[in-house]
């Protein structure tokens, strides 16, 4: 990087984000997922990523930017979880890494013995992770592990 910004928090989208942003909208457009809530973390990438993936406000019904996300411990992302009202049904976490995968694998494994195991090969930038959960209400995703239906990543060009 030719720093541009002091914090890492204030780094802009780079262009292998950019491109893969656009195939990420791509994907969720041409197989017509829509999401109920997104929640984002407020870093400068990230919020450029939701407005390329999110554009014209066509895939996330609602969508909140939020601190708490930059560099959040399982804890916070259970907390938002738990808490998301029961009305909808589907959640997209736009984040960093290693966080989101550390989440992934924990909604998967739900055990803290393969810590340093990872259930994806590579979790790339713009790589999405669908799972499914028997659970009628958000607050119990605690309890069963999460059925992965959809593991997607970029094609490096």
């Amino acid at each position: 990087w030719t720093a541009e910004f002091r914090f890492d928090h204030e780094r802009p989208i780079s262009e292998r984000g950019r491109k893969n942003a656009k195939s990420l909208r791509s994907f969720l457009k041409d197989r017509g997922l829509r999401i109920d809530i997104a929640y984002v973390s407020d870093a400068k990438r990230t919020v450029e990523t939701l407005e390329i993936v999110n554009k014209n406000n066509e895939l996330f019904k609602n969508v909140e930017v939020t601190h708490i996300l930059y560099e959040a411990n399982l804890g916070i992302f259970f907390d938002l979880i738990s808490n998301t009202d029961d009305s909808h049904n589907s959640i997209l976490f736009l984040g960093h890494n290693p966080e989101l995968e550390e989440l992934a694998n924990q909604l998967i494994l739900r055990q803290n013995a393969y810590k340093d195991f990872s259930f994806f090969q590579k979790f790339s930038t713009s790589a999405i992770v669908g799972l499914s959960f028997p659970i009628s209400s958000w607050k119990h995703i605690s309890t069963y592990p999460g059925k992965l239906t959809l593991f997607w990543t970029p094609v490096k060009q």
